[in-house]
């Protein structure tokens, strides 16, 4: 997950200084304090301002060799543009002195996160988490950091305090609603979202939120969307107030109107980033064959920690996790990329992209990974603790089970498969986050009929080709219907005893940072099947597309 937070990231805000005023002479005259030309310089990076900020910062070191906050002050601007040898290089200058302070660990764990280094990130967002600040620029910071390594429970406060002392800041109100949010505090998130919309009627991102949180959406609410989708003066923000005019009419039961809104909200969006189809059928095809070449114990060997949740986004993968994770020995680490980090690292392929079919092959001719599941694991159990079991439930992980359960021989892998109607529109319902191009194909009701599909197919190849010992295939729909026998053999699968709470999943209190935060907090409930059906035309057309590939309602008892 990570925080939509706009100015929040484009902006740092940092610790106020604490150096005393001295001030700088210029012969017997003061021209201006060391502390007023400190402040000034954050103002203007707060401000945006990056070329006023940096001035200002260059004259305090110039003024005094040892204005370190003058130097984070450069160091949070070369951050902002990218430069991360140059934000590195400042931060050394600035440890070496001997400087700790909140501000410094935020800056760190940016940095690491630009280098994707997740483990780092977290060291750091925990070092400025135990320094703390009651500064509500770099307090908003420090939530980023904490949500985006993992620590969601930890990261209500920090906003908190960043809308407490800047309370007309938009973003930071909405990065404390989406916080609380995810920490179950629904009553709360919602009248955050509440009062963000009133305070910036144009916050896409804030409606879209509210909309879906809302127990009685207003009335009133419909045509103040429609007058801001009107508006939008980005591909973006039409797509989240256009998201938000399609749940709206979801919950009047008008689901053609609802599919038209999406439509109209996705169409300059499927044309900005231009989904490539071939690209994904060459990703399903070296997966395929990694699984049926690969070598794969049947027996679990080792390290029996690491427990794996995979499967099609909306597909009840986070319902599996809070089944599992209500158990008392069993934790998450939440959705993690540093699988496919580390397995990228070490196969070092040409190009940026850890999902791409050059690493899935190369990783099919690698003769062991045993370095790449060691070093996954000593990045995980820093989230996991001492939990016998932990789960990582980044649902893309599917494209490299064969890899995970040779470089992890003690781990298992839960897939689940939910009917491929239902995900087709459950995905192009679903906004999720723009910036990855994975998610390209959620613009267009035939391009996700067309990934489903080849999640399907892949999904039937390891069902085939791998041990069922380590590999276990899941029924969304059974766990509806017979919720104990799969609980059951959920457990068993995972070498783990019975527990009652884990068919009272709704009440687990931990942090659920997933697009199924709100669901996951209700008993289960059968409305989410056969949702597809409710659609009219588009029903028609998701079917016509998903049998051009194969793919029959008989095939699924529908």
């Amino acid at each position: 997950m990570s925080y939509q937070t706009n100015a929040a990231e484009q902006h740092f805000q940092f610790v106020p200084s604490t150096l005393n005023d001295v001030n700088l002479h210029l012969g017997e005259r003061p021209i201006v304090s060391l502390a007023t030309l400190l402040n000034d310089a954050r103002k203007q990076l707060f401000a945006g301002r990056f070329e006023s900020a940096h001035s200002l910062a260059q004259q305090a070191v110039r003024a005094d060799a040892t204005a370190i906050e003058a130097v984070l002050v450069m160091a949070a601007i070369a951050v902002e543009h990218g430069n991360t040898p140059g934000a590195e290089k400042l931060c050394i200058l600035a440890a070496k002195s001997g400087h700790s302070s909140c501000w410094l660990a935020v800056l760190e764990a940016r940095i690491a996160l630009l280098h994707q280094d997740q483990e780092k990130a977290r060291d750091c967002a925990l070092v400025a988490h135990s320094l703390g600040t009651q500064d509500p620029h770099i307090a908003n910071q420090l939530g980023v950091v904490l949500s985006r390594t993992g620590r969601h429970a930890e990261a209500v406060e920090p906003f908190r305090t960043a809308v407490i002392g800047v309370d007309e800041n938009a973003e930071y109100r909405y990065n404390l609603a989406v916080a609380l949010q995810f920490a179950g505090k629904l009553d709360e998130a919602e009248e955050e979202f509440c009062k963000l919309v009133k305070q910036a009627p144009d916050h896409a991102s804030g409606w879209l939120a509210l909309v879906q949180i809302a127990k009685t959406p207003d009335e009133a609410w419909a045509s103040k969307l429609e007058q801001q989708f009107n508006a939008a003066g980005s591909t973006d923000n039409k797509l989240l107030f256009g998201h938000a005019l399609a749940r709206l009419a979801e919950t009047r039961e008008a689901w053609d109107t609802s599919f038209s809104w999406l439509e109209k909200a996705k169409a300059d969006k499927k044309r900005e980033v231009s989904h490539d189809r071939s690209e994904v059928e060459r990703i399903v095809g070296a997966a395929t064959r990694a699984c049926t070449t690969a070598d794969v114990a049947v027996d679990t060997v080792g390290d029996e920690r690491p427990l794996f949740i995979v499967g099609m986004p909306r597909s009840g993968t986070t319902l599996v996790e809070r089944i599992l994770t209500s158990h008392s020995a069993v934790t998450s680490v939440g959705e993690l990329s540093d699988f496919a980090i580390v397995l990228k690292r070490a196969l070092d392929t040409p190009g940026q992209k850890v999902l791409d079919p050059a690493v899935l092959n190369a990783a099919a001719k690698m003769v062991s990974l045993h370095e790449v599941g060691a070093s996954y694991v000593h990045r995980a159990e820093a989230l996991a603790g001492d939990a016998e079991r932990f789960i990582d439930k980044m649902p893309f992980n599917f494209y490299y089970v064969p890899a995970i359960l040779r470089a992890l021989p003690g781990a298992r892998v839960i897939c689940l498969r939910r009917s491929p109607y239902d995900v087709v529109f459950a995905n192009y319902r679903q906004l999720f986050a723009t910036g990855f191009s994975y998610y390209s194909y959620a613009y267009d009701i035939g391009d996700t009929a067309h990934f489903v599909a080849q999640f399907e197919l892949l999904a039937q190849a390891y069902e085939d080709c791998l041990p069922s010992s380590r590999f276990l295939t899941i029924r969304y729909e059974d766990i509806i219907s017979d919720q104990r026998s799969k609980t059951e053999q959920l457990l068993a699968f995972c070498g783990l005893g019975w527990e009652d709470a884990c068919m009272d999943f709704h009440q687990n209190t931990e942090p659920v940072a997933t697009a199924s935060s709100l669901q996951v907090r209700r008993p289960l409930y059968s409305s989410s099947i056969d949702q597809w059906r409710r659609y009219g035309p588009a029903s028609r057309i998701a079917k016509h597309e998903l049998e051009k590939f194969g793919l029959h309602k008989r095939d699924y008892g529908l």
